[in-house]
């Protein structure tokens, strides 16, 4: 079935408010707490632990909302990526808060700079200089692969 009649087929009301709210609850608490994790590991050791963090973060996302519908509908992986997609936005900003607290550089300009999520989606730009770094390249291929398990998984 192609997926603009999946999206046609009709949508459980008692269904969608529960994906929502678990897909919400997963995307601010595994967002919060990945990200003050890498914030930890990242100050402390030395090394950041990206491309892990995303697939776990992908697969609480997937496996909250797959347990809180009854009757599955195409919606459900979307939302899936979207919250997924919200975590991860959420695990960055947490990350750079939690730098800047380590290193006592909470201004609010730095803040209102953190909250920009063009910054954290920079890596899908060709263009950029550190495109085809193998840094970048492995976080690409984790959040694809991550955002890929969250879709497929939420059904």
């Amino acid at each position: 079935m192609k997926l603009f009649d999946q999206l046609k087929l009709p949508i459980r009301k008692d269904d969608l408010m529960p994906v929502i709210r678990q897909g919400i609850f997963m995307s601010f608490t595994g967002g919060l707490l990945i990200g003050a994790l890498h914030a930890f590991f990242s100050f402390q050791f030395g090394f950041t632990l990206t491309w892990l963090m995303l697939f776990i973060l992908a697969h609480l996302t997937a496996s909250r909302i797959k347990r809180s519908y009854s009757e599955y509908h195409i919606l459900y992986s979307i939302l899936s990526v979207f919250f997924f997609l919200l975590a991860y936005y959420l695990m960055s900003i947490t990350l750079n808060l939690g730098v800047l607290f380590l290193y006592d550089a909470l201004v609010v300009s730095f803040i209102l700079q953190v909250l920009n999520p063009l910054q954290y989606f920079n890596f899908f730009n060709p263009f950029s200089g550190q495109f085809f770094s193998v840094d970048n390249m492995l976080e690409l291929l984790f959040f694809l692969i991550g955002t890929y398990y969250a879709y497929r998984y939420s059904k």
